[in-house]
């Protein structure tokens, strides 16, 4: 009785590590498809930005809305590096119809350059100050039509997946399900990019400068 008592208890222990061993290496197998020195975790996912995304830190994931701060060029040039209003007419915006405007601020006169394109407007304010931090040339904009195409061939009417791919190598599945807004905003606070999404299709973008200053698209 003692014998069989021991070999019961060598049996289950056998069969307790067998399988241990087994979840260990499932645990292993998943784990191992990851590479946790270049992904972050949200929300206990990991995601995998691409590298040109140069991700800083996530700012909001409550919801349906994902927010990241990013330093990518592409957070401040969305529609490529454009330097002065001469270059626009070589740029992604040269479609747009511009106006420049003079606006009358508290600290002097400031020119502007609005831009239209069937519903899609966008302000530009290309700042000369060599001293200032890094800015983007957009103050403000709107965009709600797929003929309006950004850096990263970003549009609208593209799928959510097409747009997370553009800036991730690896973003589980239920979290695209889970986010319809999805904003970036510069690391160094300037310029936040909303893109909405319904229907699992970019539905529209929305940029807005950190600023006081009050300009409207008239």
């Amino acid at each position: 009785m003692k014998h069989l008592i021991i070999g019961i208890f060598g049996f289950t222990v056998l069969l307790t590590s067998c399988k241990n061993t087994n979840q260990l290496n499932n645990s292993q197998t998943v784990d191992s498809s990851i590479d946790t020195l270049i992904s972050v975790k949200l929300q206990n996912n990991w995601i995998t930005p691409k590298t040109s995304f140069d991700f800083n830190s996530f700012i909001d994931f409550k919801g349906d809305t994902l927010g990241i701060a990013t330093c990518a060029e592409y957070v401040y040039s969305p529609f490529g590096l454009i330097n002065n209003k001469t270059e626009l007419k070589s740029s992604k915006l040269s479609g747009f119809a511009c106006i420049d405007k003079v606006e009358k601020m508290e600290n002097g006169e400031f020119e502007f350059q609005k831009l239209s394109l069937g519903s899609n407007r966008i302000i530009l304010f290309f700042d000369n100050d060599t001293e200032a931090s890094k800015s983007s040339y957009i103050f403000k904009g709107e965009v709600f039509d797929n003929n309006v195409v950004l850096d990263n061939d970003v549009k609208i009417g593209m799928s959510k997946k097409e747009f997370i791919d553009k800036f991730f190598d690896y973003f589980p599945e239920k979290l695209t399900n889970r986010y319809q807004i999805i904003v970036f905003e510069s690391c160094v606070q300037d310029i936040r990019h909303t893109y909405k999404f319904s229907n699992d299709r970019l539905e529209s973008i929305k940029f807005d400068s950190d600023t006081y200053w009050t300009v409207d698209y008239d």
